[in-house]
C-alpha cells in the first residue's frame, strides 16, 4: 500500500533537479514587491503572479496580432508562454515541457495507428499522477500549483494526437462524403480539425505554450491556432469585399466583464462565508429557506472567480486574433466566440440542466 505509493513519489521527486536546473526566469525584485500585496490580500504569491499574467497577456497579444510573419508569431507565442509558466510556477514548469515533448515525439515517430492511444494514455496518466502527487504531499492544503494548467494542457495534447490521427491514418474515413446527416456532422468536425501536415517543433510549441491561453485556457484546436497565426482564418469568401473586423473591442469587452466578475467576487465574499454552510451553529440558528438562499449566494460569489479567469483569458486570446468564427455566405463576419469558455447569462439563467451544463466550461465539453 502506502509505502509503495510513497516510494513511487519519492523516486519522482529525486528528478526535481531537472526543473530546478532549467528554471531560468527569476524576477526576484518584482516578486519581492508583490509579496506584501499577496500577504495583504491573503493570497499566495504564485496566485498573484498568475492573476497579473492574465492581464500582461493583453499588450503582448496585440503585438502578436500585428506581426505579419507566422514564424515570428510562433516564436513569440512559445517564448511568451514559457516565460509566464516559469515565472508563475518556477521549477514546476518542467512538467508542461516533458508532457508536451513526449507527446510530440509519440505522434512523430510511433505508427499513426497506435500513436493516438499511446499519446492519450501518456497525457492523461501524467496529469493523473501530478494530481496524485499533490494530494499525497499537500491534501486539502489549497496550495496553488501547476496542476490546473496541466489539465488545460492535457486537453490540447490529447486533441492534437487525435487530430494527427484523423489527418493521417484515418484520413480516408474522415474526408469521405456521408449521406447520413449525423455522420456528416461528426466527420465534418473531425475533418475541420484534422492535421494533414505534421507541424515542426516551433509550430507545435507555439501552439502548446501560446501565452494567451496556457494558464487558464481556453484550450482550442491546433488548426484554429495555426489558421489564426497564418491569416487563413481571416480570408473572406471569394469576391466578397470588406475588412476583417478588429479584435480590440471584443477583447476589451471580455476584459471588462472579467474585472466586474472579480470585483463582485471580492465584494460578495466580504458579506458571506462558505464555511457557514456546514457550521452547526449557523445551521441551528437559521431556517432551511434562509440557508438555501445563503448557499446560493455563497456559490454565486465563488463562481465569480471562475468568470474572472475565463473571461480575462478569453479576451487575451481574442486580442491575439484567436477565436474568430469566420464569415457567412454573404461575407459578413460571424463573431469572436470561437474561444468562448463560459456563457455567464446562459448559465445563471438556464431554464434546464442541459443548457446549464452546456454553458459552463464550454471548451472542455468540446474536447
Amino acid at each position: 500500500g502506502r509505502e509503495y505509493i510513497g516510494l513511487f513519489f519519492d523516486t519522482l521527486e529525486s528528478y526535481s533537479w531537472i526543473g530546478v536546473t532549467t528554471h531560468v526566469v527569476h524576477l526576484d525584485a518584482l516578486d519581492a514587491q508583490l509579496l506584501p500585496v499577496a500577504d495583504g490580500l491573503g493570497m499566495q504569491l504564485p496566485l498573484i503572479k498568475y492573476t497579473l499574467s492574465l492581464f500582461l497577456a493583453y499588450p503582448f497579444a496585440a503585438i502578436l496580432r500585428a506581426i505579419p510573419d507566422p514564424n515570428i508569431k510562433h516564436f513569440i507565442s512559445m517564448m511568451g508562454g514559457i516565460f509566464l509558466v516559469q515565472w508563475v510556477f518556477g521549477p514546476d514548469w518542467i512538467h508542461s515541457f516533458i508532457s508536451s515533448a513526449v507527446t510530440y515525439l509519440i505522434c512523430a515517430f510511433v505508427p499513426n495507428k497506435y500513436s493516438v492511444m499511446i499519446a492519450f494514455t501518456w497525457a492523461m496518466s501524467y496529469m493523473t499522477i501530478a494530481h496524485g502527487y499533490r494530494m499525497w504531499i499537500s491534501y486539502m492544503s489549497g496550495i496553488f500549483d501547476f496542476t490546473g494548467m496541466q489539465m488545460v494542457l492535457t486537453m490540447k495534447l490529447t486533441s492534437f494526437a487525435y487530430n494527427v490521427y484523423d489527418g493521417s491514418y484515418d484520413k480516408a474515413n474522415v474526408f469521405k462524403k456521408y449521406e447520413d446527416k449525423k455522420l456528416a456532422r461528426v466527420y465534418g468536425d473531425r475533418k475541420k480539425f484534422a492535421i494533414e501536415r505534421f507541424p515542426n517543433p516551433l509550430e507545435f510549441f507555439g501552439y502548446i505554450y501560446c501565452f494567451t491561453c496556457i494558464l487558464a485556457g481556453p484550450a482550442f484546436e491546433y488548426n484554429d491556432y495555426l489558421h489564426s497565426i497564418d491569416g487563413t482564418k481571416f480570408k473572406r469568401p471569394e469576391g466578397k469585399p470588406g475588412k476583417v473586423p478588429s479584435s480590440i473591442i471584443p477583447a476589451l469587452f471580455r476584459l471588462f466583464i472579467g474585472i466586474v466578475a472579480m470585483v463582485l467576487h471580492l465584494y460578495m465574499n466580504s458579506l458571506v462565508s462558505i464555511t457557514n454552510i456546514y457550521n452547526l451553529d449557523f445551521i441551528a440558528s437559521h431556517s432551511v429557506l434562509y440557508r438555501a438562499f445563503y448557499t446560493y449566494f455563497v456559490l454565486m460569489a465563488d463562481r465569480m472567480k471562475y468568470y474572472f479567469a475565463w473571461k480575462v483569458a478569453e479576451g487575451a486570446s481574442v486580442m491575439g486574433g484567436f477565436g474568430f468564427e469566420g464569415f457567412n455566405a454573404d461575407g459578413e463576419a460571424i463573431g469572436w466566440k470561437g474561444v468562448e469558455n463560459i456563457d455567464i447569462l446562459g448559465f445563471e439563467f438556464a431554464p434546464n440542466v442541459q443548457i446549464l451544463s452546456r454553458s459552463w466550461n464550454k471548451r472542455t465539453q468540446g474536447w
